[in-house]
């Protein structure tokens, strides 16, 4: 019986969109509560239970949030063997959070130990790939988690992330197109085939032309992957262009260290950006080097679902 009344639970609105579950044939639809957050703003740390394994993610919620509202959602993916902390550091993302009035989430990836964590990208990245681990299990349940303390606007959830994050942002693009409106990969390419979303996905790419790790150009080896070399950027933007029908010239623009090609008339409203850094290599860089996080949030917030 306690089974049974979970499952109902679950299907409720807005629930049922993101666990994946229907209504009964005929049902009449519920309107969905705006439901109010029940912790106080600041950081956060939450366990759930994903596949029969506890999962952990950091969450940060702004002093001051829009009421009566859906809130935009950014998932923020750390580098190979990392966690959640340290790209929480690294990206800023709170700052940003604070002042635009949308939710952070900084998942833990899987290890041998808390701090040296991986992602299953595909072809990458160490225990997460060995163990098979469905990354998209984990981000489904952050959602489901999440809709109990608030409610999350489902034409706004987005990812981004850098290395081994990058990497797991474009896979999330390529089988989760269903729940994210766009991906912001940092420093890092797409590893997933075959790469087949069902609904267009808006992308900006950045990446540091002094990357030695993951060349512009492609090259280099994947980690776990043998000899296979890494894809150029622009074989991989070229596929995403495609992905999203943009048929309009690419425009390109600079400003400072950044040269910027913007891809036009995409499906679906959605958009396609390359912003390439001089002189910036594997890293996520310095917020006075390149504003990254601030281009990454103008971007996600001009491209929600239509």
């Amino acid at each position: 019986m306690k089974k049974m009344i979970w499952i109902l639970l679950l299907c409720l609105p807005p629930l049922a969109a993101l666990a994946g579950c229907s209504s009964a044939a005929g049902a009449k639809p519920v309107a969905s509560p705006t439901i109010a957050a029940t912790l106080a703003p600041g950081d956060s740390e939450r366990t759930i239970t994903v596949d029969g394994t506890e999962r952990t993610y950091l969450l940060h919620i702004p002093p001051s949030l829009p009421t009566g509202k859906p809130i935009a959602l950014v998932f923020v993916f750390h580098s190979l063997v990392s966690d959640g902390i340290s790209v929480r550091q690294e990206t800023g993302f709170n700052v940003i959070a604070d002042a635009k009035g949308f939710l952070v989430v900084y998942p833990n990836g899987t290890g041998t130990d808390p701090y040296h964590l991986t992602w299953n990208a595909g072809l990458c990245c160490g225990v997460a790939l060995k163990q098979h681990i469905d990354e998209k299990a984990f981000v489904r349940q952050i959602l489901v988690d999440l809709n109990t303390i608030t409610e999350v606007d489902s034409k706004r959830v987005y990812a981004t992330g850098w290395d081994n994050g990058a990497f797991l942002s474009y896979r999330l693009g390529c089988e989760m197109s269903d729940i994210f409106a766009a991906i912001a990969p940092v420093n890092g390419v797409l590893i997933f085939d075959p790469c087949l979303p069902e609904q267009p996905v808006s992308v900006i790419h950045l990446v540091g032309l002094n990357d030695l790790f993951i060349p512009y150009g492609g090259g280099g080896r994947i980690i776990d992957a043998g000899d296979t070399p890494f894809p150029g950027v622009e074989q991989v933007i070229a596929l995403w262009v495609g992905i999203d029908g943009c048929s309009g010239d690419p425009q390109t623009s600079r400003d400072g260290l950044i040269t910027r090609t913007v891809y036009a008339e995409c499906k679906g409203g959605t958009g396609i950006e390359l912003d390439t850094m001089a002189g910036i290599g594997h890293s996520w860089p310095s917020s006075y080097a390149v504003p990254v996080s601030e281009m990454v949030w103008d971007f996600f917030a001009a491209h929600p679902k239509p």
